[in-house]
Formats: C-alpha cells, structure tokens, sequence
C-alpha cells in the first residue's frame, strides 16, 4: 500500500495508516548470503537498516558484502557461522550485541534441502533438522531474549508450502517445514504478550541455489518467465511488507507462490 511521500495527497495518512518503518532497525537474517535471504539483506539495507548476515561459506559472505554495500543506504556487516550448531548461534548473536547493539528483528531463513529417508542416513537428517528447524528454534530464542528487555520484536520465520502440499520424496524437507509451521504459531501465542510478532511466510518454488538440482540456473528465468517459480526478491518483498504494517496489524501467515504452480 503506498503511503503518504508515494500518493502525494496523504491519503493513506487521512485513511489512519501508519506504517512502520525500518530504518535504522537492527535486523539479523540467517542464511543472509545467498538466494532469498541475500535479497532479503540488500533490499533493508537499501531501506536504511542495520543488517547482519551470515553463513556457512566465506568466499559466498564476501560476495554477499561486496553486492549488498554497493546499494547504500543502511549498514551491513557478516561472519561464517552454523546455525545447526549452538556455538554457531551464540557466536552470531554476540556479534549482533558488538555490532548492532541487540536485534529488533529477526528473518529466519537459512535451510537445506533434503530429499526421502528411503535415499539418505542419520547423520544426512541430523544436518538437516539441525538447520531447517533446530537452528530456527535456537535463534528464536537468543531473539526473543533480547527483544523481551526492549518490550517489542518481529520475527518472520521463511518456511515453506511443502508444509502444505507435502509432496512425495521430500519427507525429510517437509518434516522440517511442517515443525516449522507449528513451531511458529505456538510461539507466537506465547511471545505476544511481549510485545514480539511473528510471521511465518511459505514460499513456493523459488529460483535460487536450493532448487538448481532440479531447476538449473541457466532454466530458471525461463520458468519466472512462464510464471511457474518466483524470483528471491519477490520473497523479500513481501519479507518487507510484513515488516512495515501498522503495530496494530498482526500479519501472521503469508503463502506466496508463483501464479501457474498450482497447489
């Protein structure tokens, strides 16, 4: 919705909308260095936030940091760090203390694919409900610690509608998708009172790293051409619309997906 600046005549503001806005705000995105949280960073940071990213990858952080400080605006820093682990957790929050003073809101988004029980082990499913699900649950909570003292917070959790459609060979994705959906709406009951949001979006399919196994980069302008996958900055758009409602709008659960992916 535009506001006041956009339509020039200040109907928003006559009609009581008051967005909000995040400028300035303290924001950590997990998986920040490629696909939707990458674009999720530079489009807050473009927007005048303070913004640190993180992932497993340093020469991937670096381009990430290269891209993102070149569209002004706000502020960016990053580290490596493992979300699947809780030193990795910890280490990323005290840099969030050191650098942007606390955290005000939190885009949970780093995630593996993952494939059928019946073509992977243990250890391959460790590694993915480490990250899928017990490293949301681990930042949620050195978030939320932290925006109880300041009495207000926003947390998006990026899940996804295989939580939904559940599509067969998936079933250790999905498992994770689906705590994830769950995990999400119980907290939110409790945090609320804190004063902490939470809004739990679920993509569709979506160009970026995680689907080049089955959609090639070099195919997937073709399929957002055809309307059958969706670009990572749409997500981060709507990452952002969320992010900017009036305090009195709860935007709880956003399923977003490409117009011809029928589900």
């Amino acid at each position: 919705m535009p506001n006041e600046k956009q339509n020039g005549n200040g109907a928003s503001s006559k009609l009581g909308y008051e967005p909000q806005d995040v400028s300035g705000k303290s924001i950590v995105v997990t998986g920040g260095t490629t696909g939707i949280g990458r674009a999720t960073a530079m489009l807050l940071v473009s927007k005048g936030a303070r913004v640190l990213i993180f992932g497993r990858g340093e020469q991937e952080l670096n381009d990430a940091l290269n891209e993102i400080k070149g569209v002004g605006g706000g502020e960016i820093y990053g580290l490596t760090a493992d979300s699947s682990t809780p030193e990795g957790v910890r280490q990323v929050f005290q840099e969030a203390d050191r650098r942007l003073g606390g955290v005000d809101i939190l885009v949970n988004n780093a995630a593996l694919g993952a494939g059928s029980i019946l073509d992977s082990d243990y250890p391959e499913w460790q590694t993915v409900i480490g990250t899928n699900l017990l490293g949301y649950m681990a930042c949620c909570k050195e978030a939320v610690g932290r925006m109880k003292k300041k009495g207000v917070g926003h947390i998006v959790n990026v899940g996804s509608m295989s939580a939904k459609v559940r599509e067969a060979g998936s079933d250790v994705y999905v498992a994770t998708k689906s705590g994830i959906e769950g995990f999400t709406d119980s907290l939110a009951k409790q945090v609320n009172n804190d004063g902490i949001r939470m809004t739990l979006i679920e993509p569709g399919l979506v160009g970026t790293d995680m689907t080049a196994e089955n959609t090639p980069p070099p195919e997937q302008p073709q399929k957002e051409e055809a309307q059958e996958m969706l670009k990572a900055v749409e997500i981060a758009e709507c990452i952002l619309y969320c992010l900017t409602q009036p305090k009195l709008c709860d935007v709880a659960l956003v399923q977003i997906r490409p117009t011809k992916q029928i589900i």
